[in-house]
This record gives structure tokens, sequence and C-alpha cells, in this order.
């Protein structure tokens, strides 16, 4: 008897364990409000996890349902051929877009503007999406493996200042890509992240890691620091002082350094020496040059 009594006892106890894991592992509750459909994460937010497929057109709002949207969930909109426009500049509480969460939609077109509220991106997010034109990517996300890859209409590319990486393929594959502007903040470049981008220049900051990338990567680049060729003084013009300035520097009076240093190599050899401040002295006398002095530098 003691026996049947302990063996009843094991499988109530195993019976309650399969109930738990069923528990656990169940999926969210879909809810469906005009056109909507969402998962509850808490008390005061919500997850978007589809749309209604009638309406090409999606603006996400701040709030539904009196909870907050804060995330775009995983793989939401993968290959939605229907999606032509995505709006998320009312989600002021986005914070997470989910990996392959519009990746494959192949139809959205023209601006993709990622809120400043977004802290989060999963890999694969925006991958294939062809028709995109424009992206500004104003959150702090870093940039993720695979995240705008093959987006063959991509034309311009702006990351806000808070993004501290990007990551391997995240912008590849971007035929038509001519700009990318890499802030300050960002201090790591997958080697591959513009890989077969032939028409790109970056935008980047003198002495940053975006400007390390593009001269290691051969890509065309220009400073965002503002400073003009011959302007070795940082006052936005250039004339005779900076003519002064370099022959100071050749004499060892005065020290020329950083993106000054830079801005007095006229002729872009790659060194500084007195037929800079020829140079220089040319274009004051309005020579015709085939340097250009004067203006904001690029390579």
């Amino acid at each position: 008897m003691k026996k049947t009594k302990k063996l009843l006892s094991l499988i109530v106890v195993f019976v309650l364990l399969i109930s738990v894991s069923v528990v656990s592992f169940s999926a969210d509750t879909i809810y469906i409000v005009n056109g909507y459909s969402y998962s509850v994460v808490n008390n005061t937010s919500i997850s978007l996890v589809d749309w209604d497929h009638e309406q090409p057109n999606l603006s996400v709002p701040d709030m539904l349902a009196n909870r907050y949207f804060i995330s775009v969930a995983n793989w939401a909109f993968e290959n939605d051929t229907d999606l032509k426009s995505v709006d998320l500049s009312q989600a002021e509480h986005l914070n997470r877009i989910g990996m392959y969460a519009f990746s494959g939609c192949t139809e959205i077109e023209g601006d993709m503007i990622i809120p400043q509220s977004v802290t989060r991106i999963g890999e694969h997010a925006f991958d294939n999406c062809n028709k995109l034109e424009t992206l500004e990517y104003n959150g702090s996300a870093d940039v993720p493996e695979y995240c705008f890859y093959n987006c063959s209409s991509l034309k311009s590319v702006s990351i806000a200042e808070g993004a501290k990486s990007i990551s391997y393929f995240a912008f590849a594959n971007c035929s038509n890509l001519e700009y990318a502007e890499i802030p300050q903040s960002v201090t790591s470049i997958a080697a591959s992240a513009f890989r077969n981008d032939s028409n790109l220049t970056l935008g980047v900051w003198y002495g940053t890691t975006g400007y390390d990338y593009a001269i290691v990567q051969n890509i065309p680049y220009v400073l965002l620091d503002g400073i003009k060729l011959g302007d070795t003084t940082g006052d936005g013009i250039v004339n005779i002082n900076d003519v002064t300035t370099i022959q100071r520097y050749l004499a060892e009076l005065e020290p020329l350094e950083g993106i000054y240093l830079h801005a007095a190599d006229a002729n872009q050899d790659g060194t500084v020496d007195i037929a800079d401040a020829t140079i220089i002295q040319m274009y004051l006398a309005e020579y015709e040059m085939e340097y250009p002095i004067g203006k904001v530098m690029t390579q």
C-alpha cells in the first residue's frame, strides 16, 4: 500500500511539472485593435506583431489600448510584400526593432526614419528592402549584422551620435549607396560593413574610427569637421596667416597637429613641407590650382 501511494505521488508531481512547462512555453496571446496585431508585454507596454494586410501604409502610434508600443516583434513583417511604407515617427516609446522585423519587405519605398528612442535593433531587421532610398538612423542602437544588407536602392544614410558599432555586412551589397555619415561615437566598424558599395563616399570626422576605416578600406571621404584645405589656423578662411603657420611649423617655432596639420598638406602628398606653403601663396595670388584649396577637405 505504501508503495502504491508513493507511486501515485510521483505521478502527480510528474504531471504538475509537465503542466508548468507547457505554461512556460505557451505562445503570447495576440490582440487585434484597429488593424494592429499586438502582444502584451506588461501593464503599460505592448509589442507590434502584425498589421492589416489590406492597408499598405503602416503608421505606428505611440499608444494603443492604453499601452505604449515599445517594440516591433521578431519576424513581425518578414517577407511582407504588401507593405509600401513604414512610419515610426509617432512611436515615441519605441525602443526595440526585432530581428528580421522588416526583412524582405521589397515594396517599402522612400524614407526610413529610425526614432531617437530606439536603443536595440536585431540582425537582418531591414535586409532586402529593395526600394528604400534614404535612411535616418536617429536611435542610439548599434547597427547589427546584415541590418540593411542588399537594400539595392538605398542612396544615403545618416547615423546619429550614439551608435557605437556597425557590424559585418550591415550595409553590404547596397549597390546605389552614394553617401553614409558616420558619427564620432562609432568605435567599431566591421571590414565587410560596406562591402560591394562601389559608389560610396563616407562622411567622417578627422581622427575617428570612421576616418581610419575610410583610409584602410580605400573609400572616398568628406571630413565633417568643416576644415578647409589650406586653413591651418582653423579660422574658416585661407590667407597669408596659413602660409606663416606652415613656415613657423617647419622652423620648429610652433606646433601644428591633428586636423590642422592635415589641412596644411595643400598638395595632398602626405607630407607638410615648403611646397605646401608655396601652393597656398599661389592660390592667394589667384593662380589656377589643381588642388581644392579653400574647400572642405575630401579624399
